[in-house]
Formats: structure tokens, C-alpha cells, sequence
């Protein structure tokens, strides 16, 4: 239950600095939230990645080796 004679406009003038930081971590949390996805899908587009292709070859010369 809050108190029944607060002055909103004055509790924010007191608290402009800490409202300013919370505003602030949200918008970067929201960035960093927006780079994540963009890394992910330029990432995205070789599905096995470097270390699938170059595991997969190397495993196919190995085998063509001992034949």
C-alpha cells in the first residue's frame, strides 16, 4: 500500500539520475539484444560451419587413404 500524499513529480526530480540509469541499461540490453540476432543470422548461413567442413574431409581423405 503506498502513502496517500506522494508527489510524483517530486519523488522523479529526486530520482531523475537513477531513472536516467535504469532507462539507460534498457536500451542497452535492448541493443545488445538486436546484435545478437543480427550476428546469429549472418552466422547462419553455413549450416555445418568451418569445423563440420573441414572434419568431414579430412575423415574422406582418410578413409580413400586406406583403401
Amino acid at each position: 500500500m503506498s502513502a496517500p500524499d506522494t508527489n510524483i513529480e517530486k519523488q522523479e526530480q529526486k530520482h531523475k539520475a537513477s531513472l536516467f540509469g535504469i532507462k539507460g541499461a534498457m536500451l542497452f540490453g535492448a541493443l545488445m539484444l538486436v546484435l545478437v540476432a543480427v550476428f546469429t543470422a549472418i552466422n547462419a548461413s553455413d549450416p555445418q560451419g568451418d569445423a563440420g567442413l573441414n572434419a568431414t574431409d579430412g575423415a574422406a581423405a582418410s578413409t580413400a587413404s586406406g583403401d
